[in-house]
């Protein structure tokens, strides 16, 4: 399996709005629905994006059929003058719109509830749909959505705000989808990597890879670099996994799958005794607290100065990058102090921008994560009888 390979069935996705192309609005249905076809072995083709222009949204709907055998389209679906979706899918199939009475009657009924008693007669387009669709409820708001065959490719027609588009995606389009034999990668994993360059590891993992039918692929998520492969081989999908995991071991915190961020706050979350991790932060400008710091995790944390406290962390460093200095690198130190004892933990860490207290963050966090496994907070009864 290599990048040549033509995969069939492939899923194009099609955001509409002015919002989105003129740079008002984020794009995050395409970007959320692909994450999710993805990850259930579905391939994704292309990602357009459309203005509320009725002939624009037609020719990048016919665009995308000629290579593609499902199309996902979101978003123009209100009644408003500038939501022209249906009107430009009827167009590009051929296929006259359709009032759907049923439909209609549920948006005068939610509209009702709002207190409209008589629904404006524009949403009545928002009961429009291609002949031969099947009816996609929307649970959170007035538009509905639908599927639609044609020429034995099936398109999808969903709303635009997240809320509604993501919900249906889920609960309609795909089991649709799968139903309909569009999973074509079996196996797949990712890890994510700490420390560790593109260029310093791919070169290594590239070859651990080639004498296999997967496929690999790489994603920076600064200070993390996701490294992925995917095959439909079973036997070669295993074996890779086994030669990766040994190569990337010394890059790989916890199972490689979570942020040494998300760890620490899920072993904050776990803890259900007055604990306080007091930490004095002079280094990452208030980034680690941001970070760490939610409603699940605040009562165990105290961002503070006073060091009389224990446990107590100490956090200094990143002169160099508070200071603009020209120089690559620059350090870290971490001064534990608990159950009497204190550990003191310097590193160099690469100078990269802004980006060096993100790096610092996951660094830091990893280290509050080991220092808690030593107090052993797992055993509520040690840890409380060694603090009395």
């Amino acid at each position: 399996m290599s990048r040549e390979t033509t995969l069939t069935n492939k899923i194009a996705l099609l955001a509409t709005g002015d919002e989105i192309c003129n740079g008002d609005i984020l794009n995050s249905n395409s970007q959320e629905i692909a994450l999710r076809l993805f990850k259930h072995g579905m391939p994704v083709g292309y990602h357009m994006a459309s203005s509320d222009a009725i002939t624009e949204i037609e020719q990048a709907i016919t665009f995308l059929l000629v290579s593609h055998n499902a199309l996902i389209i979101t978003g123009g679906l209100g009644p408003t003058s500038d939501d022209l979706t249906r009107y430009a899918l009827s167009n590009a199939i051929n296929k006259p719109l359709m009032f759907d009475e049923n439909v209609w009657q549920e948006i005068v009924a939610r509209l009702k509830r709002f207190g409209y008693d008589t629904p404006p007669l524009s949403n009545r387009q928002q009961a429009l749909f291609p002949e031969g669709a099947l009816i996609i409820p929307n649970p959170n708001g007035t538009a509905a959505g639908c599927s639609v065959e044609y020429n034995n490719k099936i398109i999808f027609m969903l709303p635009g705000p997240p809320s509604e588009c993501l919900s249906m995606f889920d609960q309609v389009t795909l089991p649709s989808l799968k139903k309909a034999g569009f999973i074509q990668v079996k196996y797949h994993k990712n890890w994510l990597l700490f420390g560790v360059s593109e260029g310093q590891i791919a070169e290594v993992l590239d070859a651990l890879a080639k004498p296999y039918q997967c496929m690999t692929g790489y994603r920076l998520c600064y200070p993390y670099l996701e490294f992925k492969i995917h095959s439909n081989h079973k036997n070669d999908f295993e074996k890779l996994v086994i030669e990766v995991e040994k190569a990337i071991q010394l890059y790989m915190l916890y199972d490689g799958q979570n942020t040494a961020s998300h760890v620490l706050q899920t072993t904050l979350e776990k803890i259900h005794f007055d604990f306080k991790l007091v930490i004095s932060d002079f280094a990452t400008g208030g980034l680690l607290e941001s970070v760490i710091k939610t409603p699940k995790t605040a009562t165990h944390l105290d961002f503070v100065c006073d060091k009389n406290k224990s446990p107590h962390i100490t956090i200094h460093g990143l002169d160099e990058f508070w200071q603009h200095s020209e120089l690559t690198q620059t350090k870290l130190t971490i001064q534990f102090d608990f159950q009497n004892q204190k550990d003191t933990l310097t590193t160099v860490i690469p100078l990269r921008g802004y980006r060096v207290k993100q790096y610092a963050v996951e660094l830091i966090c990893w280290k509050l994560c080991e220092l808690l496994e030593k107090m052993e907070l797992k055993n509520t009864d040690n840890y409380l009888n060694q603090n009395q």
